[in-house]
């Protein structure tokens, strides 16, 4: 049996005892241990350099000792050799085969230790994963997700860790935000494959007056200056490819072609040729486009692979061009598809038999694959307009990654809102399997809860978020933002959840530390509580009181931005968007003199109007016979929840009271999904927004609105049929009347 070395001694007494060996000079963070230097020509390996900054700091986190780095040591000096002095002191890398470049090997032998890896992040990465086997976690971007042990005594038994990720890039991306360090140390990297939506970097808008056949085409059969084009144009073809090859030849290896934001798509005889009426878009109902884009997309590519054969040009599959193309042949091998799957649930896991999108989903995924060498995915991870209430996607997360990596996926963008107190555990989660998508999730998760709450308050923090996690599960809602979301927090629930955090706090409370993120979570559930008290208060007509929580909630929230817990653009901005301006208008239209006679019913009559007959057969008059349309609730439950997911214009009957004697009465529409007409007892009114008549007599979709109805009630009992255009998709995938409507009694 061969002698084992004893554990390497690094910090003894509080004192340092080893060297960093590192051939350029650590680059600390403002704030970070040490002097900052300045980088001089020498240091060129800007990895060594931040790997060798991140060991000094988290040591002397740990011991309270600071490391010396220097250019050289002796072969008995004990020491951790850095970066490319690792290797000149013995440490192999080209045996780690990875096409992106990015494997690292970690050696302690006893006397030394040496890290590096095969490109500069993964030689910080390197350090990370080091300082992992000292007992360190990075779980939340600052301090508060800091976790490493505190002693003054530190030492490293042996060591022979050898890895790489499992996919070729892995982008962690989010608004108002950067978090380089933590992204680097939980796995994000890895090559360059732009993906973002780029036609407008290749075909400028001022080249309309010389070439405006290159641009789409209206339906009135105008061609205009903008970012769509007309991609069954040949010469147009030639065109953006040299455009292109000039892009890659500027510097950028990787770059994007994806079409523009929008729907913006040709309507010239030629493009519309290219699409199948048959192939319809599930998401929307439209006919597809994929094959006119994709058949464009893979001729640039196979002109730009004549001269840029290594470059990979990647695309987005969204919108109306989300399904696989049919074209009848294998795409040019340079060319990389990116499934951004904006319109699909992201509150079930893909594949999830009770969700007709996610289960059409694996249709699409598996379609590319057939069509395409490579893929990549835009993975949202968050839940789409919703900054707001707690969301965990772990079962997605388990079940999703190891899939799409068990597919030959290679890109993976995670586009991620820093909202740490309700979507922390989720967001270090769909990292680390990014790096490495069949690792056990599991594992991840209770690593996670046991270092960063504690043992003593891990067990009710697990039970808080694996209850979100299963309660998820089981929404038969695939709509986006709170609207779906809602439907878990019901006063049962909540009062669960709030117990389990209060245990989880009375078992943290001595320490400040793991207190505090205890409290982070906190924050997440008062969200929900308040969102909760919100809607309680719209449903009873109550708008001063909803929007004074509201106002409490938004400061709260901008408290913990100011504290890096949430994000700085994104904590309140859904909800200042989506429920703010509500409130703000409903709360102004029912002040004295104005007050609330009655909020209608949440249940109404609904029924599909596929062929838009309902007008011609008066299903807005009184004497309809409406007793066999579907009874639905409009505010507390989504459509989809109740089994109704039509893309269509729909029907609504209701019924209110009037009293005797009355003022002016209007009818108020907190918010409905779609272009709204309004008929009271039969007869059409004029809606208004902000005092002003609307276009058409149609109310604009997901705006606060009002009609008269002084003149068409009358004493008793009075019907309200409201027409929701549903037709065109909303990425909320909601549809009809989302809001209470109320009735206001105001002097005329």
């Amino acid at each position: 049996m061969a002698e084992s070395l004893p554990a390497l001694d690094l910090v003894k007494d509080g004192k340092p005892v080893v060297v960093i060996v590192c051939d350029a000079n650590p680059t600390y963070p403002s704030g970070g241990a040490g002097k900052k230097r300045e980088r001089n020509a020498e240091d060129a390996n800007r990895g060594e350099a931040q790997a060798a900054s991140v060991l000094v700091e988290w040591i002397k986190k740990m011991t309270g000792a600071e490391v010396p780095v220097v250019s050289q040591a002796t072969e008995a000096q004990a020491a951790i050799w850095v970066g490319r002095a690792a290797i000149r002191a013995g440490l192999r890398l080209d045996d780690l085969e990875n096409p992106s470049r990015e494997g690292l090997r970690i050696v302690s032998d006893g006397r030394r230790v040496l890290l590096a890896g095969q490109n500069d992040t993964a030689t910080v990465k390197a350090a990370c994963r080091f300082l992992e086997e000292l007992g360190c976690r990075y779980f939340m971007d600052g301090p508060l997700g800091e976790v490493y042990p505190r002693t003054r005594h530190l030492s490293v038994d042996r060591l022979a860790i050898a890895e790489k990720p499992g996919l070729r890039m892995r982008n962690p991306k989010g608004p108002s935000w950067s978090g380089e360090l933590w992204k680097i140390w939980n796995g994000a990297g890895g090559e360059a494959f732009n993906h973002a939506h780029a036609w407008g970097r290749y075909v400028q808008t001022e080249l309309f007056h010389e070439h405006p056949e290159y641009f789409a085409m209206d339906a009135q059969g105008q061609r205009k200056p903008g970012q769509w084009l007309c991609t069954s144009n040949p010469e147009l073809r030639r065109y953006f490819a040299r455009r292109v090859i000039e892009v890659i030849r500027a510097g950028t290896r990787h770059p994007s072609i994806s079409p523009p934001d929008g729907r913006g798509y040709c309507q010239c005889p030629a493009c519309r040729a290219q699409d199948d009426p048959h192939i319809l878009e599930p998401s929307s109902g439209t006919v597809s486009v994929s094959k006119r884009y994709t058949d464009f997309l893979d001729a640039v590519a196979r002109l730009v692979a004549r001269e840029c054969p290594d470059s990979v040009l990647s695309f987005y599959c969204y919108a109306d061009y989300t399904q696989p193309p049919a074209l009848g042949r294998k795409l040019s091998p340079n060319l990389c598809p990116v499934i951004a799957p904006i319109r699909y649930c992201r509150l079930h896991p893909i594949g999830d038999p009770g969700c007709p999108g996610r289960l059409q989903q694996v249709e699409m995924i598996e379609g590319w694959r057939q069509e395409a060498e490579r893929f990549g995915y835009y993975n949202y991870m968050y839940n789409l307009a919703d900054g707001t209430l707690p969301f965990f996607k772990f079962t997605a997360c388990q079940k999703e990654f190891p899939y799409l990596a068990s597919r030959g996926l290679e890109v993976m963008t995670l586009e991620v809102l820093s909202n740490w107190h309700v979507y922390g555990p989720h967001i270090y989660l769909g990292l680390r399997l990014a790096y490495a998508p069949d690792a056990d999730a599991e594992a991840i998760m209770e690593d996670y809860w046991q270092k960063f709450y504690g043992p003593n308050a891990a067990p009710f923090m697990k039970a808080y978020w694996m209850s979100l996690d299963a309660a998820t599960l089981r929404l038969k809602t695939h709509a986006g933002g709170f609207y779906g979301l809602r439907e878990i927090y019901t006063p049962e629930f909540l009062h669960a959840c709030g117990e389990r955090l209060r245990q989880a706090a009375q078992a943290a409370q001595s320490d400040l530390v793991l207190a505090e993120r205890v409290a982070l979570h906190t924050e997440g559930w008062k969200n929900a509580v308040a969102m909760r008290e919100i809607e309680e208060a719209t449903a009873q007509g109550d708008f001063t009181r909803a929007q004074s929580v509201y106002e409490r909630m938004i400061e709260r929230l901008r408290t913990l931005a100011a504290k890096r817990w949430a994000n700085a653009e994104y904590a309140t901005a859904y909800l200042e968007r989506f429920l703010g301006k509500t409130l703000q208008a409903a709360a102004r239209a029912t002040q004295p003199p104005s007050r609330v006679l009655q909020v209608l019913p949440d249940t109404w009559r609904v029924s599909d109007d596929e062929h838009d007959q309902g007008t011609a057969k008066g299903w807005y008059a009184e004497s309809l016979d409406d007793s066999q349309w579907q009874v639905v609730s409009a505010y507390t439950r989504t459509l989809s929840s109740q089994g109704h997911n039509a893309t269509t214009i729909l029907w609504y009957r209701n019924n209110f009271a009037v009293p005797e004697k009355h003022e002016g009465l209007f009818l108020a529409f907190l918010e409905a999904d779609g272009l709204a007409e309004v008929y009271v007892n039969g007869r059409k009114l004029e809606p208004t927004v902000d005092g002003r008549k609307t276009a058409d007599s149609l109310a604009p979709k997901r705006v606060f609105f009002e009609v008269d109805a002084t003149m068409a009630v009358k004493p008793g009992n009075n019907l309200l049929a409201v027409r929701v255009d549903n037709r065109k998709i909303t990425e909320l995938f909601l549809g009809g009347i989302l809001r209470p409507v109320i009735l206001i009694e105001r002097p005329v």
